[in-house]
């Protein structure tokens, strides 16, 4: 519970936002242009908090920017769009916007906005905890720095460093740069960089056990952010104080802190500080022993994370990375070509003045169409060989990164859960006289079985070979087969005769299962049924199955806005498809689900 809010909340707010303000100052003329006027609004909504306010000003200022011909407030504005999404934890659309801006300053050759941009990327790949790349985009950001003497970003880039550092828990280097970076805020009296400073050495001295010296920096540092109205870094920094009083085993007095930080962090609409808050509060009551609330606050803890994780989001910024390089690429070959193709064509013009001066204007004309014709072909040709270069590219860096996925979740996870399995049954055994404990570790043991489980299903999508039609119903044929046969449950089971190995999408594939896999789970645990149909078929266009059960049924009208349903319902329209519940109270249950097979 204390290991990853400093670093993800210090990170992003400060070292993308207040030289922007500054930059904008010193770009204002006598009277403000419109695309200034909302870009100073949305700095001004953004400096306090007020996200959304300030992504409708700073979109405002994109649209008038592209009117002035502002290549530069254009920018700006995509830069500000980027720490605004990166503030409410919307990686792949900050990435996006960020990449628009750098793009832009590369264009006009900016080398400031250049390197502040780099910085920013690195910043959301370090918050996806891939430091190789962080490091990368923050080492091409401090050469232009230093290139420029610009000791601001100098110092942001050392402040970003140290996050990196501390995350790989090598706390004295943390402490040098954080050190580096808070001395170049002072000499430049910059009140928001040093309350961010501050936080930063305050969250290293905590790991390293010197708490009076943490809260020291704290106070600073909130006292700095009150008087700048900044409500996110008062939210943090707040919040950060609850974790030394937790630490230190004063508890309520932790909770207190944890309950105002989460107060502000909720107005602002912060999603990482609320989960990192519900953390922390959750753990107060329990060592406070005050189980109820403790149960209700890991239970918002954990419906909040499983909401903001996206298992897919590190692959989402690898191919938006890999996507903008090709693009890149791709428009410096074609601006090589076009200046091949004008060489060509100026060689072929001469020519035809020569022909002309030889009376040769019928041949020059027909070695001129003859070449022309060549290069029309021949660009054809390599414009298509590319594509499919290019598409062969994307389609195997896909497939290895959903490989290294599946290994590491088996690696990691496997191994961490199979312990806890195992640690789990030894403490039941050894607490035979303590019923409340043999309980507890019977449910972790369990626990630990499912996500066992589950990780295993999840392992099993993520693999390349097996997104096929035919093992897709293979799998729901197996799974459910072996599921059924521990309970006094008939399965009448309809497939197919001849499957076709035609490939189906991932979102398809993967979604389908697990809708199948929690209907037959709900069946179960709430239907009471004695027989179970499951019924799949294939047309030209669609896939479709249906799960069907005698139970004894639900109110489809209350139970409708459930998590349970709703999820299962998202992830079918995720894939294109859609899903149909009809439920009679007494007379059982049909699911259906049915999804294209044009959009595998």
């Amino acid at each position: 519970m204390f290991t990853q809010l400093e670093m993800k909340l210090l990170s992003y707010k400060h070292l993308t936002v207040s030289f922007l303000f500054l930059l904008l100052m010193q770009s204002t003329i006598a009277e403000n242009t419109v695309a200034e006027s909302f870009l100073a609004t949305g700095i001004g909504h953004f400096e306090k908090g007020n996200y959304d306010s300030a992504k409708i000003n700073f979109n405002s200022a994109v649209q008038e920017a592209k009117k002035e011909s502002d290549s530069k407030l254009l920018s700006n504005a995509y830069n500000n769009l980027g720490n605004c999404y990166a503030n409410t934890g919307n990686a792949p659309e900050a990435l996006k916007n960020y990449q628009l801006a750098v793009s832009i300053a590369e264009k006009i050759g900016d080398n400031a906005r250049i390197a502040k941009t780099l910085k920013n990327i690195g910043t959301v790949y370090s918050e996806q905890k891939d430091f190789k790349m962080a490091n990368q985009f923050y080492d091409r950001s401090l050469a232009i720095a230093q290139k420029i003497q610009d000791s601001s970003i100098i110092a942001d880039i050392y402040n970003n460093q140290g996050v990196i550092f501390e995350q790989q828990n090598n706390y004295a280097r943390a402490a040098d740069v954080y050190t580096k970076a808070l001395a170049i805020y002072r000499s430049e009296h910059n009140d928001d960089r040093i309350s961010m400073g501050l936080n930063n050495l305050g969250i290293v001295y905590k790991y390293l056990g010197n708490y009076p010296q943490s809260l020291a920096n704290y106070d600073e540092a909130l006292a700095l952010s009150k008087k700048l109205g900044d409500r996110f870094m008062i939210a943090a920094t707040i919040n950060n104080m609850g974790s030394v009083y937790a630490l230190k085993g004063e508890y309520a007095r932790a909770l207190i802190l944890y309950m105002e930080a989460l107060d502000t962090a909720k107005k602002i609409k912060a999603t990482e500080i609320i989960i990192e808050n519900y953390d922390g509060i959750a753990y107060c009551y329990e060592m406070l022993q005050r189980y109820p609330e403790a149960l209700k606050y890991r239970k918002l803890y954990e419906q909040e994370r499983n909401e903001f994780i996206n298992t897919q989001r590190s692959g989402q910024l690898a191919d938006m990375q890999t996507k903008y390089e090709t693009e890149k690429k791709e428009n410096e070959i074609q601006l090589l070509k076009q200046k091949e193709r004008i060489s060509a064509l100026e060689i072929a013009e001469q020519k035809l003045q020569i022909q002309k001066r030889n009376y040769l204007l019928y041949g020059g004309l027909l070695l001129l169409i003859g070449l022309s014709s060549g290069l029309y072909f021949w660009y054809g040709n390599q414009k298509l060989k590319n594509k499919l270069e290019q598409e062969r590219a994307i389609k195997q860096t896909e497939e290895n990164e959903r490989m290294r996925i599946a290994k590491d979740i088996h690696d990691d996870l496997g191994s961490g859960l199979s312990k806890i399995n195992f640690l789990s049954e030894v403490i039941t055994q050894k607490a035979t006289q303590f019923p409340e404990i043999k309980s507890g570790s019977e449910a972790v043991s369990e626990t630990a079985r499912k996500m066992v489980e589950n990780m295993r299903d999840l392992i099993w999508a993520l693999n390349p070979e097996n997104t096929t039609l035919a093992n897709l119903i293979a799998r729901i044929r197996e799974y459910s087969s072996e599921y059924l046969e521990d309970f006094p449950i008939e399965l009448r089971a309809s497939y197919p005769e001849q499957i076709a190995q035609m490939p189906i999408s991932k979102e398809s594939h993967r979604g389908v299962f697990m809708v199948v896999k929690e209907s037959l789970n709900n069946i179960v645990k709430h239907a009471y049924a004695a027989e179970i149909k499951i019924v799949a078929k294939i047309t030209p266009d669609n896939f479709s199955i249906s799960i069907e059960d005698n139970g004894v049924g639900f109110d489809t009208t209350y139970y409708a806005a459930g998590n349970g349903l709703r999820n299962m319902k998202n992830r079918i329209q995720a894939a294109g498809g859609n899903m149909n519940i009809q439920s009679e109270i007494k007379r059982g249950t049909r699911i259906s689900i049915t999804v294209p097979l044009a959009a595998a």
